[in-house]
């Protein structure tokens, strides 16, 4: 019998999994979405996994992604300040991923198949007939059901779009006094967001950092700052016998290293599996808090070494990212001590990063952590 699969929402993680199950399954896929909610739209930053899934359901290639979604190339991720040296994070050539515009994404896969996206306000579960519900309705409303990502030291990014000066292809990140700051290129503009704590700094001092910081890179903004408030969070349990949860529903980590659409496609993935292959609930769930350990072990290692800044914000951040790696897995630590082993090989991704993301890492952060 065919199976009926509804996905819930339709901002980026929505359109993604709908696209996923829609082109790896042969069950009858729909996307129900509330148009009273307004998806996120601001330009984003990508890893390997996107153009690779992009190509391989939608058969879009890198010249057709660049006129559909504003995309521009990312080779890298350019580190300013963080460490002893400036230094890029790079991947393993020749692969390219992109920087896109997520509206235009959500808005591509909406239109191409719109006939399976039904306008339909869900109150319950229980009004949806389907045999698997993938929830992907964006910020929970309270935090019950989740954990909160105990490590991560920013809670709010200010947002200023600017005009394209030069391109480049990379994402730029920025260690500033109060937090940092990423500037995504896109072909018709470029985004600049100041991530930092708002319990230690002010909307007004950031603001005015970030004014300074564009002047000095000779950017002109053409919108007012947005702010936009986060809580850091992942859930207790992910996956049950009939739903199942992926985006900001499931999971929210600051956007460091851009692991939020690695995560949404792994999370795709898991879930095929458990539906395809009956792959146990208790393994799974497992699985996906161990994969929300290693995130932040990636993220707060930009944390770890030396603070660049000698600030309230740096000295806090450092302090987090002690903790969080004062107890690294046997996983991680067989990693770090066989970083420099040419005959080493990693079984799977660590918090999205290869043996290759944490040599390129160290090493421009002048960091040397390695326990027996």
């Amino acid at each position: 019998m065919t199976k009926k699969i509804v996905v819930v929402g339709k901002g980026t993680a929505g359109v993604l999994t709908f696209n996923h199950f829609n082109y790896y399954t042969d069950a009858q896929v729909i996307c129900y979405y509330d148009s009273n909610t307004k998806e996120q739209s601001v330009g984003e930053g990508s890893q390997l996994p996107l153009p690779q899934e992009l190509n391989a359901t939608l058969g879009l290639e890198f010249h057709n992604v660049k006129e559909l979604f504003d995309s521009t190339f990312k080779t890298a991720i350019k580190y300013e300040g963080f460490g002893k040296t400036d230094y890029m994070h790079t991947f393993d050539m020749p692969n390219l991923s992109i920087h896109f515009n997520a509206s235009e994404l959500q808005k591509y896969i909406f239109n191409k198949f719109s006939k399976q996206f039904i306008e339909k306000e869900i109150s319950s579960y229980d009004d949806i007939d389907a045999d698997y519900i993938i929830d992907c309705t964006g910020k929970p409303k309270d935090f019950t059901d989740y954990h909160i990502a105990e490590y991560i030291p920013v809670d709010t990014a200010l947002i200023k779009q600017c005009y394209v000066k030069e391109p480049f292809d990379y994402t730029l990140t920025k260690a500033r006094p109060y937090g940092w700051v990423f500037g995504i290129p896109l072909q018709n503009r470029v985004s600049f967001g100041y991530l930092f704590k708002s319990s230690i700094n002010s909307k007004e001092e950031i603001e005015k950092d970030l004014d300074n910081l564009l002047n000095e890179l000779g950017y002109t903004t053409y919108t007012d700052a947005k702010v936009i408030k986060f809580d850091n969070y992942y859930r207790k349990i992910n996956y049950t016998d009939r739903v199942f949860y992926n985006g900001n529903a499931s999971f929210f980590l600051e956007p460091m290293e851009a692991t939020s659409l690695t995560t949404v496609d792994r999370i795709n993935r898991n879930i095929f599996d458990i539906i395809t292959y009956n792959i146990s609930l208790d393994n799974s769930n497992k699985a996906y808090q161990d994969w929300f350990k290693e995130c932040q072990d990636v993220i707060t290692l930009h944390y770890l070494g030396k603070p660049r800044f000698d600030t309230e914000f740096w000295n806090y951040a450092h302090n987090l990212a002690q903790d969080c790696w004062s107890n690294p897995s046997n996983k991680l630590l067989d990693i770090l001590n066989n970083l420099d082993n040419p005959n080493y090989e990693m079984y799977d991704v660590y918090g999205t990063w290869y043996q290759s993301g944490f040599k390129q890492n160290m090493k421009g952060l002048g960091i040397n952590y390695v326990k027996t």
